[in-house]
C-alpha cells in the first residue's frame, strides 16, 4: 500500500486532481462573496449548502467526481498492466493482497483529500462569515416536523459536519467502484465512460438521487435519505466486491 500511495504523490496527474479538488470549494467561498451581499451563517456558506449562484463548483465536483478520481488513484491498474508490472506486483504478493490494496487505496486516499479540502472550506467560511446570521430564511421556517429538518435548524454546522463525512465516505466509495472497473477493463477507453454512465444513472435516479445525500438543508426529509442512503450505499459496494472476487478468482497471469 505504501508503494501505491508513493505512486500518488509522486504523479503530477494525480497531484493536480488533488489541488483541483481542494481549489473548487475555495472558488465557491469568492464567487459567493462577489454574489451576495449578505453575511450569511457560516453552516449555509459551507460548500456543501450549495448557495452561491448557479453551483458550479458543485457541478463540475460531483457531475466528474468517477474522473477525477479515476486520474487521481483509481486508474492506476490501468497503468499496471500497460507496463506489465501487474504480473511482479501478482507474483509477490498474491491475487488477494494486490487488489484489496487496489481497492484500499482508491477508498482511503478520495475519502481523506475530501475530507481535508471540505474542512479547509468549512474553516474558511467560519473566518469570512463569522457572526453571519442570514440563512435565507431556513431558522425561521416553522410547521416544519421532519426530524432532519428541525435538527439542521438547531445545529446547522454539525449537520455540516454530518454531511460532510457523508460525502467523503460516498468519494471513498466511487474511487473504489472506479478502480474495480478497470479490473475488469484495464483500458482508459472503456473504463472512463462505463464509470462515468453508472454514476451518472445514481446522479439522475428519481427520488434517490446520490445527490440527495451531498447537500444539508434542503426539501429532503428522512424518509428520502434513508432509502436513498442504501440504494446508492448498496450499488457502490456491491459492484467492488463483486469485481474484487471475479479478479481474485480468474487466472491472471
Amino acid at each position: 500500500m505504501k508503494s501505491h500511495l508513493l505512486r500518488i504523490f509522486k504523479d503530477k496527474k494525480s497531484m493536480a486532481i488533488v489541488w483541483l479538488i481542494i481549489l473548487m470549494p475555495c472558488i465557491d467561498v469568492i464567487a459567493l462573496k462577489l454574489q451576495w451581499r449578505a453575511k450569511f451563517h457560516p453552516a449555509i456558506a459551507f460548500f456543501l449548502a450549495g448557495t452561491s449562484e448557479g453551483h458550479m463548483m458543485q457541478i463540475l465536483l460531483y457531475w466528474f467526481l468517477p474522473i477525477h478520481l479515476l486520474i487521481l488513484c483509481a486508474e492506476s491498474y490501468i497503468q499496471d498492466v500497460k507496463s506489465g508490472s501487474h504480473t511482479i506486483w501478482i507474483s509477490s504478493m498474491g491475487k488477494r493482497a494486490y487488489f484489496g490494496s487496489k481497492l484500499a487505496v482508491s477508498f482511503l486516499v478520495p475519502f481523506a483529500v475530501m475530507l481535508f479540502s471540505l474542512l479547509f472550506n468549512l474553516l474558511s467560511v467560519s473566518i469570512v462569515y463569522a457572526g453571519g446570521t442570514e440563512s435565507n430564511g431556513l431558522f425561521d421556517m416553522d410547521g416544519m416536523h421532519d426530524p432532519l429538518f428541525l435538527f439542521s435548524q438547531a445545529h446547522p454546522i454539525l449537520v455540516d459536519i454530518l454531511f460532510m463525512l457523508n460525502v467523503c465516505l460516498f468519494t471513498g466509495l466511487v474511487g473504489m467502484f472506479a478502480m474495480s472497473i478497470s479490473f475488469v477493463f484495464p483500458d482508459r477507453k472503456y473504463t472512463y465512460p462505463l464509470a462515468f454512465f453508472i454514476w451518472f444513472i445514481l446522479l439522475a435516479l428519481p427520488m434517490r438521487s446520490v445527490l440527495i445525500l451531498m447537500q444539508p438543508f434542503t426539501e429532503y426529509g428522512i424518509d428520502f435519505m434513508i432509502p436513498a442512503f442504501l440504494t446508492n450505499f448498496t450499488i457502490l459496494t456491491i459492484i467492488p466486491i463483486a469485481l474484487y472476487i471475479y479478479k481474485v478468482k480468474t487466472d491472471e497471469l
